[in-house]
Formats: structure tokens, sequence, C-alpha cells
């Protein structure tokens, strides 16, 4: 490949690091406020919508699955959390 090529991946792998970073973020501040609920806050309110555009279609995806749709914790953020962790992991690998 040329130069151009190693470029557009280099800074594609960059740009999605950098995004997912902040999103695994804002999941794990959306977990640690959910331990202290606050009604109406506008802050927990943007993160909730930032963050359940990656944990619904994992909720969606549990949900067919009775056995585990009948636990009493929701483990589709978790699911989620970890897939997004693991995303993140290799594109470390092409980011240095």
């Amino acid at each position: 490949m040329n130069n151009i090529a190693y470029i557009t991946i280099y800074l594609f792998t960059n740009v999605v690091h950098t995004l997912l970073s902040i999103v695994i973020f804002l999941m794990f501040v959306r977990a640690v406020l959910s331990w202290f609920p606050i009604k109406e806050n506008p802050i927990e309110e943007f993160i909730y919508q930032v963050t359940e555009v990656f944990v619904y279609p994992v909720r969606m995806i549990i949900e067919r699955f009775d056995s585990l749709n009948s636990l009493p914790i929701d483990i589709s953020f978790f699911v989620s959390f970890m897939c997004m962790s693991i995303v993140l992991e290799i594109l470390s690998v092409f980011k240095a």
C-alpha cells in the first residue's frame, strides 16, 4: 500500500479509538450515576442518550434468549461495555 492508504487507516483508527474511548468513559459514568438516582438531571439524560445507542442493539439480541432475559440484572450494558472494550484494544494495535 502507499503512504496515503497508511495515513487514512491511521487517521480512521485514531478517530474511532478516541470516540470509542469517550463512549466507554460515558458508560462508566452512567453506571456510577445509576447508583445515585437524581430526578431530571440533564447531564444524566445526555449520557443515557449517548450510551443507549450502543446498549440497545445488544439488549434486543439478549431479549431473544429466555434464560438471559430472566436474569434480575440488565446484562446488555455489561456485554456492550465489554465488546466495546475489546474493539478498543484491537484498535490500539493499529493506533501505534
